[in-house]
């Protein structure tokens, strides 16, 4: 599969190379969101939110933690030694600051596993990781549409986005390609951050769609694509040959058939009437 990678207990625990990089990212937009929580000035509404969005990336913290607890081989190493409890401890809200860690232990153990061990796995798992792109880059274009538009409709006498739910609820409408039409910016500034909005939600919920069409049409069993397989698509190569050599053996005894009847008719013939 590319470098050879040594069998610790952490590599022996590392998952999907996808799901890492999601981990990984999800880590960096949590921190990126404690900044911004910090710079004064900003619209209130447009602060919850990030508030909003911090909540569910708290609730992804405690299922990848209890994903790990479940799942790993030694549950008293991966939370002493290889700093399970720093992940608990990085899910409760007042101590987000400890996610700087979690990008630090994600970017460790990828890095470990090797880039090409890396692109290896997501090249074969690549429907997965895609649907772990797009599960975040979805969690993305919420916030950072919800929080430009009410950043830019705040000022409007006739906006009708005005809170944190108008501006979310608009957003996911919006990249569903539904549209109610109920809430609408009306500055050309949140118009413009409609325009990106509903440019990428094609782009998300068309590349959705595809991982399930996928899902759904291909076939069962191992993928034939698989390098690590060494065969062609179809039949495998040793079946082939065991086909073949049974053609054979049954022509070799057809023939044997076919000589045995030509003497018996023979026989036939020459007896005396």
């Amino acid at each position: 599969m590319g470098e050879t990678v040594s069998a610790g207990p952490d590599l022996q625990d590392l998952k999907d190379p996808g799901y890492e990089i999601f981990i990984l990212l999800v880590s960096v937009l949590s921190v990126v969101n404690l900044i911004i929580l910090w710079i004064p000035g900003l619209d209130p509404d447009a602060l919850r939110v990030v508030q909003v969005i911090n909540f569910f990336l708290t609730i992804i913290f405690l299922l990848d933690f209890s994903y790990r607890l479940l799942t790993v081989r030694s549950k008293k190493h991966y939370f002493f030694s290889d700093w399970g409890w720093a992940d608990l401890l990085a899910s409760i809200p007042a101590l987000r600051i400890l996610r700087l860690f979690r990008i630090f232990k994600a970017y460790r153990l990828l890095h470990k596993y090797g880039a090409k061990n890396v692109f290896s796995q997501l090249k074969k798992h690549r429907a997965e990781s895609v649907l772990y792109i797009v599960v975040f880059c979805v969690m993305l274009v919420i916030e950072c549409g919800a929080f430009f538009v009410l950043m830019a409709e705040r000022s409007a006498p006739d906006a009708n986005i005005l809170t944190a739910s108008d501006a979310m609820w608009w957003v996911y409408v919006t990249i569903t390609t539904v549209g109610y039409g109920d809430r609408y910016p009306v500055t050309s500034a949140g118009r413009m951050v409609g325009m990106l909005v509903m440019t990428t939600g094609v782009g998300l919920f068309g590349t959705l769609a595809g991982y399930i069409a996928n899902k759904l049409l291909a076939p069962s069993g191992p993928d034939d694509t698989d390098p690590a397989a060494g065969e062609a698509p179809g039949a495998p190569a040793g079946d082939l040959a065991e086909i073949k050599s049974a053609l054979a053996e049954q022509s070799r005894q057809n023939a044997e058939l076919v000589a045995r009847l030509d003497r018996i008719e023979k026989e036939i013939r020459d007896r005396p009437r």
